[in-house]
């Protein structure tokens, strides 16, 4: 499929479902990781459905979205606007594009690298607290279709704050658009990011470092500073806007979680929940770092943890440290943040039928399904759980556990999560009656 092509369907949420119900990807090449597990053939399938049928009951599960990046949330058109608002040439080395035709060719990824210098790219055009605030806005409103309930979003400061854009700026228009999100019913929150391939610096950097100033080169937007910039934010902030944790994402090869060690230490300490990306194209021994020396309570990706029988066992149990119990409430698994569609376009299974989704899913593993950086990956949340309908044909018994699985892995409480539990509960019940004929799994 042609990233053109890709994209208009894409504004089309109903039309890209269905057909991705209705044609199988391109499929060619061999898995990195584990395979799925073939199910049995005589339980209920969401891909039994007619083609309107299965539109209809994807688009209607109460979903979660944990791992999302906000700058790549921003649609091509979004893009050339703010590029056109902020007086940024195209064909500039502030914005290498001059056309939307040639921004979405280079859609064609070759890996997670290829894609990466394209995504810091696109986000040169944000400059502005407003910029921010209609990426952010937009974002939240594609969130109220698809029926998401629970969104926990990411963004890079250090992507900003390098090019002399405050964090405060950066933040406020965030979370001014998710404040009306909330109002509209989601459940949102926002995560401070980390580069991995951005300087990590000294703890003395946060001596200097100012929420209300950018600086001019990426030596400076370090690790640690950036760290310092966000607790002067959240000192500041109202309890319903302070950020609510770390994350750690962009290159994972040859950054190891054991770099971040201190500062991660120096956030907890805080108060700031845990995430890392780790397993996406690291080995699964970056997965047991980000748990052992950052003390993450959630992984982003983590599909390659397969490979460790060790790790797998561990992650399918459940765990009472008191970080754990800090971000739950309550004895925990270890979440993993799966992305099928990001997986498939930065070739971790450049054959998607191969995807260890499910087989993670019935091995016990908290994994549940999730976006990424939708534009470049070919779709939001409906849409990746229409390729994993798609391409894995999974059970709707396996479709419910994914959609609680997303419930499970958001930082609420027990009682918090019961309502939206309850909810995707009551969804899956009548959709076996309507769709299914109550046929059991």
């Amino acid at each position: 499929m042609a990233p053109s092509e890709e994209t208009s369907m894409r504004l089309v949420i109903g039309a890209f479902v269905l057909c991705l119900a209705l044609v199988p990807g391109c499929r060619t090449g061999k898995a990195q990781v584990a395979e799925a597990e073939p199910a049995t053939s005589t339980a209920a399938r969401p891909r039994q459905l007619a083609p309107e049928a299965l539109g209809a009951f994807l688009s209607a599960i109460p979903k979660t979205v944990l791992h999302v990046h906000i700058e790549g949330t921003m649609e091509p058109e979004l893009a050339f606007e703010l590029a056109a608002r902020n007086g940024v040439p195209l064909g500039s080395k502030a914005f290498p594009f001059e056309t939307l035709d040639q921004l979405r060719a280079a859609y064609d990824f070759e890996d997670l690298g290829s894609f990466l210098d394209v995504y810091y790219a696109a986000a040169g055009v944000l400059l502005k607290e407003q910029d921010f605030y209609d990426l952010a806005k937009a974002y939240a409103a594609m969130l109220v279709q698809q029926n998401v309930r629970i969104a926990e979003v990411f963004f890079d400061p250090q992507t900003h704050t390098a090019r002399g854009v405050p964090y405060q700026t950066v933040a406020d228009g965030l979370q001014r658009a998710f404040a009306e999100a909330r109002d509209a019913g989601v459940d949102i929150r926002l995560l401070s990011s980390f580069l991995r391939d951005a300087p990590v610096g000294t703890e003395a950097d946060m001596e200097g470092a100012r929420v209300d100033r950018g600086v001019a080169t990426m030596e400076e937007a370090t690790a640690w500073a950036t760290l310092a910039q966000l607790l002067q934010y959240n000192e500041a902030a109202a309890p319903d806007r302070r950020i609510v944790g770390v994350a750690l994402d962009s290159y994972e090869k040859p950054f190891p979680p054991e770099l971040f060690t201190a500062v991660y230490s120096k956030a907890t300490e805080a108060g700031l929940l845990a995430t890392a990306h780790a397993g996406e194209e690291g080995p699964p021994a970056y997965v047991w770092t980000a748990l052992r020396e950052l003390n993450v309570t959630r992984i982003d990706h983590g599909v390659r943890a397969a490979e460790d029988p060790k790790l797998v066992e561990y992650l399918a149990a459940k765990r009472s440290e008191d970080h754990v119990l800090a971000a739950y409430g309550e004895p925990h698994r270890i979440p993993l943040t799966v992305c099928p569609r990001s997986n498939y376009k930065l070739k971790v299974y450049p054959e998607p039928s191969k995807h260890n989704l499910l087989a993670l899913l019935d091995r016990g593993l908290l994994v549940s399904i999730h976006s990424d950086d939708p534009p470049y990956f070919g779709g939001y949340a409906t849409e990746n759980y229409a390729a994993v309908v798609d391409w894995l044909d999974p059970t709707v018994d396996q479709l419910h556990r994914l959609a609680r699985n997303g419930v499970e892995s958001a930082w609420l409480g027990p009682a918090e999560k019961k309502r939206h539990l309850d909810e995707v509960d009551a969804y899956f019940r009548s959709a076996r009656a309507k769709h299914f004929g109550g046929k059991p799994d």
